[in-house]
């Protein structure tokens, strides 16, 4: 049973930026359906918290906010705590939308190359700017 599990090691094989989130999710393992929470992501996988530790290789479906399900496989697990590489990798613009709308702090746009809208663009350039009396 030892090698059905793995922990410790996952955190040295980063192949992208990580970023926090604090989000609900649900997800779907096995037969069962259940609300985990999203702790963070890269384009490549995802941490959740919330299912009983898994085996390694099992599939999780997640899923996220405004996307089709998403396959992912389990590369590690501990107690209540499941490292997930997705089937294939998001977008980077996808992310990015991700990242700033969900993500912990709500990244500025720009910071993650997420262009503005154009309602943001047109909002910006209709409010003027305050002056001071000296």
């Amino acid at each position: 049973m030892a090698g059905e599990f793995d922990s410790g090691e996952h955190f040295n094989h980063r192949r992208a930026r990580r970023v926090g989130f604090e989000l609900p999710v649900r997800c779907k393992h096995g037969l069962t359906r259940s609300t985990v929470m999203l702790k963070d992501m890269t384009t490549h996988g995802a941490r959740i918290e919330g299912i009983p530790r898994q085996r390694i290789g099992d599939t999780v479906t997640l899923f996220l906010p405004e996307l089709a399900p998403k396959l992912a496989f389990v590369v590690w697990s501990e107690d209540k705590t499941s490292g997930l590489e997705f089937e294939m990798p998001l977008h980077e613009n996808v992310f990015a939308n991700l990242v700033a709308d969900f993500a912990i702090g709500h990244l500025q746009r720009l910071e993650m190359a997420r262009p503005e809208t154009d309602a943001a663009a047109r909002l910006k350039s209709e409010v003027p700017t305050t002056r001071h009396a000296a």
